[in-house]
């Protein structure tokens, strides 16, 4: 049986499926909706709210004309170059795995986001807010920008995607065609500074925010042999862990520091634990500690599966905003990689295609950019299929 969050994310797309039929079906729903700004696509939805605030003072200071010229540009630039940067080695090793040694199996830095399967719902709602505020951010930096550039910017909007929020601003496309490479420059990577921007803010606040949450290193699961060392010791699952041999452990960072040197050796462990429920995520102890004897083997692991759990008695406001916090450094590097590659609709894209024009045969910008698109595709398979073995 379906549930809850799965039910209403297929009711929203059957919901714009349905929506697009009937627009598509009736010619004047069609203008009267087009008149107000609002364009209906199979699951995209698109809604003009205006004129985009000219932020006067901002827009038409020179200092920060040149300067959202320059970061830009140097942030693209180094986006671009993490970019490959996982890309080309991610590539080698996938053809040396099948051309090379034979063996197809290969990794890749890209994971598709899929509700439910590549992320958890409760996660995908996170990713969703964040998401949010990582596109309108980078679609007004765009709007800014272009008016320092003295262009005209026509309208924005806000919109839907499947169920992936979205915005977007329209330049006058006069103003864009006559502009120079360096005005269009300026505008195309001010969105992927946006994002990179928003992204060092989450990583500055997130370590003080999470500061504040309580949380304990978890035992969820033991592994399914019964020769492995936790499982004939009768560990507990789920536990809070407590400490090893006397040294407490505080976070998986602890955990592995302690045990790592010990792999190789025969060695008798007093682990003591805690009994515990998972409640929505949180971790509650139900018992008093408690003292259990592992004796393992040189060479062999414990045998526990393990993860860092907010503790049940944490402050929600603190939880919530360093969940918000995480996914927000998550989805604008990645906004901000995405938007700096050479992928056709990315703003690198549309950049590096303006900065070949008229420099290089057309069929180098296509090999460039369908080259990168193809890559692309290729990772974000391989990553799925090495996620859902």
């Amino acid at each position: 049986m379906l549930q809850t969050p799965y039910v209403v994310m297929l009711g929203v797309l059957a919901a714009e499926l349905a929506f697009f039929g009937v627009v598509a079906s009736r010619p004047d729903l069609s203008k009267r909706l087009s008149e107000k700004g609002v364009t209906v696509s199979p699951f995209v939805i698109l809604i003009d709210m205006g004129r985009v605030p000219r932020f006067r003072r901002l827009s038409s200071s020179r200092k920060f004309k040149v300067g959202a010229l320059a970061a830009g540009l140097v942030n693209f630039g180094v986006m671009l170059f993490l970019f490959y940067w996982q890309v080309l080695p991610a590539l080698y090793r996938i053809i040396s795995s099948v051309f090379v040694t034979g063996a197809p199996h290969a990794r890749s830095p890209f994971i598709p986001v899929i509700p439910g399967v590549t992320i958890g719902i409760q996660s995908f709602i996170y990713l969703l807010l964040a998401l949010s505020v990582g596109v309108a951010f980078h679609e007004l930096m765009h709007a800014i920008v272009a008016y320092a550039q003295g262009w005209r910017v026509e309208a924005w909007g806000v919109g839907v995607l499947f169920i992936f929020p979205l915005a977007y601003v329209r330049p006058s496309e006069e103003d864009y065609n006559k502009a120079p490479l360096k005005a269009k420059a300026a505008v195309l990577t001010a969105g992927i500074l946006a994002n990179t921007i928003l992204f060092l803010i989450a990583m500055g606040l997130t370590p003080i925010v999470a500061a504040q949450v309580q949380t304990a290193v978890t035992v969820v699961s033991l592994v399914r042999n019964p020769s492995a060392p936790a499982v004939k010791a009768g560990l507990p699952a789920p536990s809070m862990l407590i400490s090893i041999n006397g040294t407490r452990i505080g976070s998986i960072g602890e955990l592995q520091k302690y045990l790592y040197p010990i792999y190789p050796k025969n060695v008798t462990l007093d682990i003591r634990l805690c009994r515990a429920k998972i409640i929505g995520g949180l971790v509650k102890p139900v018992g008093p500690p408690q003292d259990y004897i592992v004796r393992k083997p040189a060479g062999s692991k414990i045998g526990i599966l393990v993860t860092q759990m907010p503790l049940y008695n944490t402050s929600p406001v603190a939880l919530y905003a360093s969940r918000f916090l995480f996914w927000l450094g998550i989805v604008n590097i990645s906004l901000s990689l995405i938007n700096a590659a050479p992928l056709y609709i990315s703003d690198g894209g549309k950049l590096v295609a303006e900065a070949l024009r008229g420099r290089a045969p057309s069929w180098v910008n296509h090999l460039i950019q369908g080259g990168t698109v193809v890559a692309t595709i290729v990772l974000l398979a391989i990553g799925f299929m090495n996620f859902v073995r």
